[in-house]
Parts: structure tokens; sequence; C-alpha cells
């Protein structure tokens, strides 16, 4: 598995309550900037980020 991916489930393993609202909005950031030109290894993440945006 790799760390991308590691990291969404971990952090969507938790509830949103436990998680600082600046840190989601740095992720999403972070998220944004990769997902512009990702790698192969981040297409799966990136999908998964532009649906969760989609669905706020």
């Amino acid at each position: 598995m790799s760390a991308p991916a590691m990291i969404g489930g971990l952090v969507f393993a938790l509830p949103l309550a436990v998680l600082p609202m600046n840190e989601l909005q740095a992720l999403n950031r972070e998220l944004g900037y990769l997902c512009r030109n990702p790698p192969r290894e981040a297409l799966t993440v990136c999908r998964i980020h532009a649906r969760l945006v989609r669905s706020f």
C-alpha cells in the first residue's frame, strides 16, 4: 500500500471532530497541489480527494 493511501485511510478512520480543522485544511491544500499533476502512484488518492471535495 502506498504512503498516501495509508495516510488517507488513517484520516478517514478518525471522526472529523477529533481532527483539527486547520490540519484538515492543510491536508486538503496539499492534496490539491499533488493532484494537479499527480504521479501514477497517487491517482487513486487524487480520485478519492476529488470525490470528497465534490461532496462538500
